[in-house]
């Protein structure tokens, strides 16, 4: 008799295993921890695009204010003759053709150049939509970032391998702003007294007035000469960000 129940406890043993209930238990755990590692899994990628959509927009900054900084501390007065043969002032923002267009200095010849060019450049800049052909470079570097179906412009740059040029003067492009939303240019012009002081008249304060347009139809006794140019810029995820540049622009 002890013999057959030694043996009916070893058989129930053996048959025991998980219940339903463990088994359900196991199971939405496996779950909770998949969900929690994928939710982690997205933040990091979500987080490494907008580094990405950061570092690139500080990139085309660092570009942008490389060659528009450079560009504007070396402006000088200077005109040209356009393509058709007319004068163009010096300076000239909103014009016809693009948004700003100027006269600087500084343009470096090439060490081993054998024949030097001068280094006075005519610039300009102009805003493109991003879809448009001009933008093309700028709109796959966006969208490399993450940024599939961009909107807003690109800022290019133009210049010309001469000064004064001829009807088949072409201008090379550079693309030094990727997406920007909008761009104000304005220039700070104050009135020169310097035919005042001359004839021994009693020295004025000198005013000031800021223009979106350049040049303007000067009305006065005295001219005025641009003495400042400020860009205001509205960045998507940045916001607006202004720089303020003197000139050092002879008026003579």
């Amino acid at each position: 008799m002890s013999r057959f129940k030694k043996t009916n406890h070893i058989n129930n043993t053996a048959q025991n295993g998980f219940t339903l209930l463990e088994v359900m238990i196991a199971i939405s755990i496996t779950a909770l921890i998949g969900i929690a590692s994928t939710n982690l899994l997205s933040n990091i990628i979500e987080s490494k695009k907008v580094t990405d959509i950061r570092s690139e927009q500080l990139t085309t900054l660092q570009r942008f204010n490389q060659f528009v900084s450079r560009d504007i501390e070396q402006i000088i007065n200077r005109g040209i003759r356009d393509q058709y043969g007319d004068a163009q002032a010096a300076i000239i923002i909103d014009g016809t053709d693009y948004l700003a267009e100027w006269t600087r200095l500084g343009w470096r010849n090439s060490p081993i150049a054998d024949d030097p060019r001068a280094i006075i450049q005519r610039v300009a800049f102009q805003l493109f939509d991003i879809n448009d052909e001009e933008c093309e470079q700028a709109k796959q570097r966006v969208q490399e970032i993450g940024n599939l179906e961009p909107e807003g412009s690109c800022l290019l740059r133009y210049f010309w391998p001469v000064l004064d040029r001829s009807g088949d003067s072409e201008a090379k492009t550079q693309v030094i702003l990727d997406l920007v939303e909008e761009l104000e240019i304005e220039i700070l012009a104050t009135e020169n007294n310097s035919s005042a002081n001359s004839n021994n008249q009693q020295a004025q304060p000198a005013a000031s007035n800021w223009y979106s347009q350049w040049p303007n139809l000067q009305t006065g006794s005295n001219p005025e000469i641009p003495t400042a140019m400020r860009w205001k810029l509205t960045l998507p995820k940045v916001g607006e960000i202004e720089r303020l540049w003197l000139l050092a622009y002879d008026d003579q």
